[in-house]
């Protein structure tokens, strides 16, 4: 009898168990095995930005924790943990402003508090020649907040060039996008990195650079992504239309190395070339460059995670690792991936979907499709 008392004890369990697991799957959630722990951020957009948005938290099964309505969409939400401090940030899409080139987000920076209260906004600062009258939207690929009175911005700015190569065919007064990385401390300017300083650039340009067109506004380096290494305090920059990490010193803005694109200074085999990258981060204790390789419609129409294991002294590649996201998903524009243990999270962009799947058996342990597109998702 206690035997038949434990059995039907351990059913019940079992069926409780599935039961619980079944009823936390979150709208849309299709995959759901054993997810890391962690709460999801995100903010889905369509193509008409000036539709309201949202900014969303789900727990690790896809269900709603909080959400919180913009009046207009809602690009690269983030979740900070920095000095004990809880804090968010999103882009707003400013209707007022005029998008400079498609896939560029003319927005202001919100920060919120803890409790989903806004606590600042932020505007490109009139800096090097640039005045109050000139636009002051930022662009809403990346954010970085460093404290209440901190923050790193990204900007395309326009604006008329005489330093292109005359290689390459210029028109007179030709007008590129600048990318503007701004610091600001105190509301005040104290770095400011203009890529139209580097006229190197133009040359490496895949997309984006026909100088001799003079009706366009040519977008030939369409940064996305920024982030600090911690080990120096520099930056890497994810220069997409270069198909091309670069790493930036913030004390004079020289250009320290380049990873991929046409001037490489690591050696690098056919199969670590990456195209049309995304998120550039640092895992593995800031050892490990980690990034979206989305591929190209014509090229390779298929997308990849990849890791390089940098020298940065010598550079050298010591080690390299693909993996070709799943589900023949070609994220053919935006995208994010993080790195825990042996699970990539993965953030799919245009591709509308979050993916978190074991890198080394393959195994899919969350996958929830979403309404939308999602610039990043986000665990933290």
């Amino acid at each position: 009898m206690r035997q038949i008392c434990t059995a039907f004890t351990l059913v019940l369990a079992l069926f409780f168990t599935s039961c619980t697991r079944e009823h936390l799957a979150g709208n849309g959630v299709t995959i759901l095995s054993n997810p890391t722990d962690g709460q999801i951020v995100l903010s889905t957009f369509s193509s008409n930005y000036k539709l309201p948005g949202s900014l969303t938290v789900l727990d690790k099964y896809g269900n709603t924790l909080s959400q919180k309505a913009t009046p207009t969409a809602a690009i690269n939400f983030q979740k900070w943990q920095v000095n004990g401090k809880t804090r968010y940030s999103y882009m707003e899409y400013d209707t007022t402003a005029v998008a400079l080139s498609q896939g560029l987000w003319p927005t202001t920076a919100v920060v919120l508090n803890e409790n989903f209260q806004e606590i600042k906004r932020l505007r490109l600062l009139p800096y090097d020649g640039r005045t109050a009258s000139d636009p002051t939207a930022i662009d809403g690929h990346e954010f970085i907040y460093l404290d209440d009175n901190h923050f790193i911005t990204l900007a395309g700015f326009q604006k008329t060039v005489s330093n292109i190569p005359a290689s390459l065919n210029p028109v007179a007064n030709c007008k590129v996008v600048a990318s503007v990385i701004q610091e600001i401390q105190d509301d005040k300017v104290v770095w400011e990195w203009d890529g139209t300083n580097y006229p190197e650039l133009y040359q490496q340009s895949v997309e984006g650079n026909a100088f001799s067109n003079g009706n366009v506004l040519h977008d030939y380096v369409h940064m996305n992504s920024v982030f600090v290494d911690p080990t120096d305090n520099n930056l890497i920059c994810s220069l997409r239309n270069l198909n091309q990490i670069i790493k930036i010193s913030r004390t004079d803005g020289h250009i320290i190395w380049r990873l991929g694109g046409t001037n490489s200074n690591f050696l690098m085999t056919p199969g670590m070339k990456f195209l049309r990258q995304h998120s550039a981060t640092l895992t593995d204790n800031n050892n490990t460059l980690l990034l979206v390789d989305n591929g190209e419609a014509t090229e390779r129409p298929y997308s990849r995670i990849v890791e390089f294991q940098l020298n940065q002294v010598e550079k050298t590649i010591g080690s390299f690792r693909e993996f070709t996201v799943p589900q023949n998903t070609f994220i053919q524009y935006m995208g994010s991936v993080q790195k825990k243990g042996d699970t990539y999270f993965i953030g799919c962009g245009s591709a509308a979907k979050i993916l978190e799947v074991n890198y080394v058996t393959n195994k899919i342990n969350f996958l929830m499709n979403l309404p939308n597109n999602s610039y990043r998702s986000l665990k933290d």
